[in-house]
């Protein structure tokens, strides 16, 4: 927590001088006005001398007083924020925790429910091959950094596009607003290549780096805990047919899966308008009624 006692920013600053100020000239206002009301009846002289202590006590406690609870809020301002970080993000890798990215994707999903022609959307999960055995024969640090090579190189995939997290030990998950089969696809392939060719300056070439990829592919509504379950399955069928390699699949309620769904839509479309046109067409005119 050392990093609270570093210097505080312009912001934190200008707030500091805002809140000494504002809290002073309050204050004064108060010993004023109160000094002005119980001494105005012994006179000038004595209203004068009382005055000027009104004024001089309010100023000399007041000032250090209002910077010192200034300064102490901004810093608990800052320890919340780190609270947050620490809560939302995962300290080695940099990616969201589990809690976070559940919490992110669930709430987008929720979203896209609410929109008549929601977006395709894709959940990555993505594990470390072999990762015991790189801790037990090059080390944790080897291991640690095998972790952040693989958040790298996700993050210079996925960029702007998507969520990354890390959902425990060596498994990770990418969740993609936008996608379709093809980029999608690419997009895993990358990664599990970038990946491989970093692992090898990680461990030896007997032991290298690699990741297994489950990619499920999907359409709205769906819940986070299904579509999860969908992409961990593909985890594990990339496991168990040879690892380093990627498993995607397409999940839709509807019948007929992603590719259907457009169809169905636009044929659904179609014929609301065309029972619509139909209706007013049958339907006596109003204007003509009248």
């Amino acid at each position: 927590m050392t990093s609270l006692y570093k210097g505080l920013d312009r912001r934190a600053v200008i707030w500091i001088v805002n809140w000494t100020f504002s809290g002073t000239v309050g204050c004064t206002a108060v010993a004023v006005l109160i000094t002005y009301h119980y001494i105005a009846p012994f006179g000038p002289e004595v209203m004068a001398t009382s005055m000027r202590l009104a004024l001089y006590i309010p100023l000399l406690l007041a000032i250090p007083l209002f910077a010192f609870i200034g300064i102490k809020l901004q810093q608990l301002a800052r320890a919340n924020d780190l609270l947050t970080l620490a809560s939302r993000y995962d300290g080695l890798t940099g990616c969201l925790s589990r809690a976070a990215f559940t919490s992110d994707v669930t709430a987008f999903a929720a979203e896209q429910d609410l929109k008549p022609f929601p977006a395709t959307s894709a959940l990555m999960v993505l594990d470390a091959d072999h990762f015991k055995r790189i801790n037990d024969q090059h080390g944790h640090l080897a291991g640690d950094e095998a972790l952040v090579a693989i958040a790298t190189e996700m993050r210079a995939a996925v960029g702007e596009s998507g969520l990354i997290g890390r959902l425990g030990g060596e498994e990770f998950g990418v969740f993609v607003h936008e996608a379709h089969p093809e980029t999608i696809g690419a997009m895993a392939e990358r990664i599990r290549l970038a990946v491989a060719e970093r692992g090898q300056a990680i461990a030896s070439s007997a032991d290298p780096v690699t990741v297994s990829i489950g990619v499920a592919l999907f359409t709205y509504p769906v819940q986070y805990e299904d579509i999860f379950k969908v992409a961990d399955d593909q985890l594990y069928l990339a496991k168990n047919t040879g690892r380093n390699r990627v498993c995607l699949v397409e999940y839709s309620r509807l019948p007929g899966g992603i590719r259907a769904m457009a169809a169905q839509l636009r044929d659904g479309l179609a014929g609301a308008l065309t029972d619509a046109f139909t209706d007013h067409g049958d339907a006596p005119s109003r204007v003509a009624g009248r």
